[in-house]
């Protein structure tokens, strides 16, 4: 009976041992803190541009994952086609602006947007 208690703390042990070693090696693999952002868009700029409005764009200002975008008329947008477009996660829209949440593709989006 003793011998058999043994071998099961043994087991236990190295696959404990093992355990903590494999997420070990994965905290070191993993980066923190790093935001990524990609230059290519999934849908075409075009088509935001006039779900928000010819013309009706006033500033955008850009966050990591969002971007927010202040109107002159918040009432033209059509918020139904933004919210269709590949690769926007979600909206905000607010009496004089409306944040899009675009994950890495803000910064791209902000500046085909602000045309720069």
């Amino acid at each position: 009976m003793f011998k058999k208690n043994k071998f099961k703390m043994i087991f236990y042990t190295i696959i404990t041992f093992g355990l903590i070693w494999i997420k070990w090696k994965k905290q070191l693999k993993h980066t923190k803190n790093t935001i990524y952002q990609s230059n290519n868009l999934p849908f075409d700029i075009n088509l935001l541009k006039v779900a928000l409005g010819e013309g009706n764009i006033e500033k955008v200002e850009t966050k990591p994952s969002r971007i927010t975008v202040f109107l002159k008329n918040a009432k033209i947008a059509d918020l139904d086609k933004i919210r269709k477009l590949k690769g926007v996660t979600g909206i905000f829209a607010k009496s004089d602006s409306v944040s899009i949440i675009l994950g890495e593709f803000s910064a791209i989006t902000a500046r085909l947007l602000e045309g720069k």
